[in-house]
C-alpha cells in the first residue's frame, strides 16, 4: 500500500477509535474493538513514522508523524488504565473522570496530527510546498 494510503487510513482509523466508543456498541462487543482499534492505531502510526523518517520529506512531517505515534502509545496506557479502573473501582470519584478527559483528548490530538502528517505529505509530494516563480514582468508601455 502507498504511504499516502496509509497515512490517510490513519486518520480514518484514529475517526473510527473516537466514533466507536464502546458505550455505542454495547458493554461486552465495544471495549475489545476499541482496544483492537486502538492497537491497529498504534501500529499504523509507528509504522507510518518509519516509513516517513526514511523519505527525503520535511522534517517537520517527521517529528509530527513520531509524535502522533508517541500519543498512539500513551493513549493505550492511558485507555488501559482508564478501563481498569471503570471496570474494578467504577465509584471511584476522580479518577475515572480524570482518565476519561485524558483519553479523549489524546484521541483528539491523534486525529489532528494524523490528519496534519497525511496534508503535509501529500503537499510535499505534489511539490506545493516549493516557492513559485516570479510571474513574469509585464512591460510597461
Amino acid at each position: 500500500m502507498p504511504l499516502w494510503s496509509r497515512l490517510y487510513n490513519a486518520v480514518w482509523l484514529a475517526f473510527l477509535c473516537c466514533v466507536l466508543i464502546p458505550r455505542w456498541m454495547g458493554k461486552y462487543a465495544g471495549p475489545p474493538v476499541h482496544v483492537l482499534l486502538g492497537l491497529g492505531m498504534l501500529a499504523l502510526t509507528l509504522t507510518n513514522a518509519r516509513r516517513l523518517a526514511a523519505l527525503p520529506c520535511p522534517d517537520r512531517l517527521k517529528r509530527v508523524s513520531k509524535v502522533a505515534a508517541n500519543l498512539s502509545g500513551a493513549q493505550l496506557v492511558i485507555g488501559l488504565a482508564f478501563g481498569a479502573v471503570a471496570h474494578m473501582w467504577p465509584d471511584l470519584p476522580v479518577v475515572g473522570t480524570v482518565l476519561h478527559a485524558m483519553h479523549v483528548m489524546v484521541a483528539l490530538a491523534i486525529l489532528a496530527q494524523c490528519a496534519s502528517v497525511a496534508t503535509g505529505h501529500d503537499m510535499w509530494e505534489e511539490r506545493e510546498c516549493e516557492a513559485s516563480p516570479p510571474p513574469p514582468a509585464t512591460p510597461k508601455q
